[in-house]
């Protein structure tokens, strides 16, 4: 965009057509040059308000999908995104497809999910063919790669959980599968720093593809092959702002079906150069905001803790099982994936030596800071991904 701030003022005027906009910004003077960072940021409860005013608006230009990016089925966080899904405009940018590609897609159809509908059209679009598989299974793992290549498989999308648990098997078990897939495409969450590295023992021609946004803005940005998995090439629609290192994203694309207007996506992020060349804005994104928990009277943070067990040689995956409510734990439980070799005490001292206040808090207590072992992680059946936290009830 030559001028967003222009364009952002447009589309703040226009979006006061929706009732929920009209009373966000009744208060404001939206005439002339106004200052656009005076424009009060978005939250999902706001994305879902405008959505559900947006789903009234007929006529419309084009048909839409509605999504959802969590909450419950009394009160989903909605957005309606154009069937077309902006494709038109990130294929400009972002190509891992070609018409000789196979693809295999991880992502599941159904329960308002938008992955699976995405790169199928991805597919279409780039003129590849799609084996829309959705969801596998750890013991279905085997019969289904034999299944895959057999059918001539040369891409895969799925979340990076799923990469892995792909690469893992072909690893342990030898099977050539990961050793014909020429792409990779990856979403969902972050891409788990040892991807790459066992993609580079297993696979070395696997090239890792990912895109980062949220159901609310779609796309924001991009990366290939040659780009670090934390570093995205922004879209030209999408407006991108750093508040005090928090991303607020406004999309300016035409063909949105509900203004998106500073929509705080809940990251942290900075400005850098990216290795690959490519010109235009990147951000490297430094993970979620506000992501503390209370327990044991101190503040930790779950996403912090994983990272940190991963780094201990032999450690594959981590996860953090909080139990409690109200965002205060009072028991934490640190599964691991790892080496027989690694055992539980030097995975909790070797986590309670990154943190000082937690290690004095817990003086000793096995009970409420337990390590336990597990062969896989628990992931979401819908969307394969594996969360870093995971909430129980309290006993």
């Amino acid at each position: 965009m030559n001028d967003p701030d222009a364009a952002l003022r447009t589309l703040a005027r226009a979006a006061t057509r929706f009732p929920h906009f009209a009373d966000k910004y009744r208060a404001l003077d939206l005439t002339g040059d106004f200052d656009v960072t005076a424009l009060p940021e978005m939250t999902r409860e706001d994305v879902t308000a405008a959505a559900e005013q947006a789903a009234g608006e007929r006529p419309r230009p084009a048909s839409a999908y509605l999504f959802t990016s969590g909450g419950s089925t009394a009160e989903p966080k909605l957005a309606w995104i154009p069937t077309e899904m902006h494709l038109g405009e990130l294929t400009r940018h972002w190509q891992p497809l070609g018409p000789s590609d196979v693809l295999a897609n991880l992502a599941s159809p159904g329960r308002l999910w938008s992955a699976h509908y995405c790169y199928n059209r991805l597919a279409e679009l780039a003129g590849a063919d799609v084996i829309g598989l959705g969801y596998i299974a750890d013991e279905e793992l085997g019969q289904w790669l034999d299944f895959l290549a057999r059918h001539g498989t040369t891409a895969v999308a799925g979340t990076p959980s799923q990469l892995l648990r792909i690469l893992r098997y072909c690893e342990r078990t030898g099977h050539r599968f990961a050793s014909t897939v020429r792409a990779g495409i990856w979403f969902g969450e972050p891409c788990d720093p040892h991807l790459p590295e066992l993609r580079d023992r297993v696979a070395p021609g696997f090239g890792l593809w990912g895109n980062y946004g949220s159901t609310e803005t779609w796309v924001i940005g991009h990366n290939g092959p040659d780009c670090p998995t934390d570093t995205f090439h922004l879209l030209p629609y999408q407006h991108v702002e750093l508040v005090d290192g928090a991303v607020l994203v406004t999309t300016l694309h035409p063909g949105a079906v509900a203004p998106v207007i500073r929509y705080r996506i809940g990251d942290r992020a900075e400005p850098v150069a990216c290795r690959c060349g490519r010109p235009g804005d990147t951000l490297r994104i430094a993970g979620r905001e506000s992501s503390l928990v209370k327990f044991a009277g101190t503040l930790v943070s779950p996403q912090q803790l994983v990272q940190i067990a991963k780094e201990l040689p032999g450690v594959h995956a981590a996860q953090i099982v909080l139990t409690g409510a109200a965002g205060i734990a009072e028991q934490m439980e640190v599964r691991v994936v790892a080496d027989t070799a690694v055992t539980d005490e030097s995975v909790r001292a070797h986590l309670l030596a990154s943190q000082i206040d937690l290690g004095f808090a817990l003086r000793g207590d096995d009970e409420e800071f337990r390590i336990s072992r597990a062969d896989a992680l628990s992931a979401n059946p819908r969307t394969g991904k594996t969360p870093d936290l995971l909430w129980a009830a309290a006993r």
